[in-house]
């Protein structure tokens, strides 16, 4: 490795920045190569020393007023020794930062639909995907024993990366995008002139698998189902990584997939105005035999986006999939939940009660180490992550969840706008008194009542893949 260490930190922490699905990677592998310039540890040291120099001037100030001139002495050698321990340690203690304390969450600028939140513009796109490449061309050619990833993922970069405007899917004029339509069919909708309506809905059709089958409209600015709607994440677990997950407490699960769900994705909500929105509510139609709770959980993806903990779209295809995940039956109100090794693994006290930011720190500092050491897997194939909620709403009829008082954390978030900012609310559900299994909702990144349980799941970094 040729390249100055906190150079490449610095590449790594850009990457993880604009390459957010694989964040967690990019930010392990800088603590790795930080590590012999700068350990947590020390970084924690010089933390305190900075802030102690902050406070020294005070004491001395007080010092002075009391004519106590020895511990002004003491006081001002003290200071002196502390600026010589941090002396030149500035851009060291500056790079360490950025990989030691990461409490935020990336959206993923390449999602067109989040420009309004991510603040990055179709036109600024082109610019970030060169700054990109040439961070994983750099670490490429640097740091060798990840040569391989980052290859790959400059090769997604070059050749899948979204940063043109979007098509319009089914008929009409070539080069109309997707943004037009959804103008032309708010403009329709105020105007009353349902017949131009229609010819738009069938513009803006979003290719959900059976929609063109079903004889539904589509609604107007309906969002496009991800590319690779029709892929199944099957797997096949080696023994090894089987007795491995079973001594973790995670157990093998195979979700069949539900296309009548699936085609729920054409009401997600997508940037459009409001009153095209509430036209879309009233338009919802669910599948026959579908629980009271459902209207009301598809109601929230309408009303707002919801991303991933990779900070892109989530919008889940609910294809056949294979997943290793916690089984454990919801609790009863007060009673305890037992430990277990995965929980230990990831340094987490227990599993109720934890605040998003305590649960995203331990599976951002641990959970790679665990998918690769504990289990055998590939984490970039791989991740360890709260249970998705859809996950979670396939396996709990079965699994006997949803029928306890309790709220359980799923992976990602609801974004909204607080006073002209995103705001990330962590995605909880499944308590019996708010709809059960089809219960969802938005909570504050720092909410930890005793009424919140922890379940983690392994699941395909594919499935959240959303470009």
């Amino acid at each position: 490795m040729g390249a100055d260490p906190l150079t490449l930190v610095g590449a790594l922490v850009e990457a993880g920045s604009i390459d957010t699905m694989f964040r967690d990677l990019y930010l392990g592998r800088a603590q790795t190569l930080l590590n012999p310039v700068m350990s947590l540890e020390d970084f924690h040291r010089v933390e305190q020393d900075r802030a102690l120099l902050a406070e020294l001037p005070l004491s001395v100030a007080r010092s002075l007023e009391k004519a106590d001139w020895s511990q002004v002495k003491e006081l001002s050698l003290r200071i002196e020794a502390l600026k010589s321990a941090v002396s030149g340690k500035t851009a060291r203690f500056d790079t360490a930062g950025a990989v030691y304390t990461v409490g935020d969450v990336k959206l993923d600028p390449f999602c067109h639909s989040l420009e309004s939140f991510t603040r990055v513009s179709m036109r600024e796109l082109p610019g970030l995907r060169t700054r990109v490449v040439d961070d994983l061309t750099t670490l490429e050619q640097s740091d060798v024993p990840w040569k391989d990833f980052y290859a790959a993922r400059r090769a997604v970069f070059q050749t899948r990366a979204p940063i043109g405007s979007d098509p319009a899917v089914g008929g009409g004029a070539a080069g109309t995008s997707a943004e037009s339509v959804r103008d032309a069919a708010a403009q329709a909708l105020k105007a009353g002139d349902m017949k131009r309506l229609a010819q738009l809905a069938d513009l803006g059709l979003t290719g959900t698998p059976g929609a063109g089958e079903s004889g539904q409209a589509a609604v107007p600015g309906a969002v496009r189902a991800p590319q690779h709607t029709g892929r199944d994440l099957i797997v096949s677990w080696s023994s090894d990584t089987l007795a491995h997950a079973q001594q973790l407490g995670l157990a093998a699960r195979h979700l069949d997939a539900r296309a009548d769900l699936a085609e729920l994705v054409r009401y997600v909500w997508s940037p459009m105005p409001e009153e095209s929105r509430r036209a879309a509510m009233k338009q919802l139609v669910l599948p026959s035999g579908s629980p009271d709770g459902l209207r009301d959980r598809v109601e929230v993806l309408m009303i707002h986006p919801l991303v991933n903990s990779g900070g892109a779209r989530h919008l889940p295809t609910l294809v056949a999939e294979d997943v290793l995940v916690e089984d454990f039956a919801d609790p009863p109100e007060g009673k305890p939940l037992p430990s277990s090794p995965l929980l230990a693994a990831l340094e987490l006290p227990g599993r109720r009660g934890l605040t998003r930011e305590a649960i995203e720190h331990a599976l951002l500092t641990h959970g790679a180490r665990v998918v690769e050491k504990e289990l055998g897997l590939d984490p970039r194939v791989f991740r360890l992550v709260c249970i998705p909620s859809d996950v979670h709403l396939r396996l709990g009829e079965a699994e006997g969840w949803g029928r306890q008082p309790c709220w359980t954390h799923f992976d990602g978030y609801l974004v909204r706008m607080v006073e002209g900012r995103p705001s990330l609310q962590a995605l909880v559900g499944g308590d019996v008194r708010y709809g059960g299994l089809n219960d969802l909702l938005g909570v504050g990144r720092d909410y930890g009542m005793d009424r919140l349980i922890a379940r983690f799941a392994v699941v395909q970094r594919e499935r959240m893949v959303a470009w």
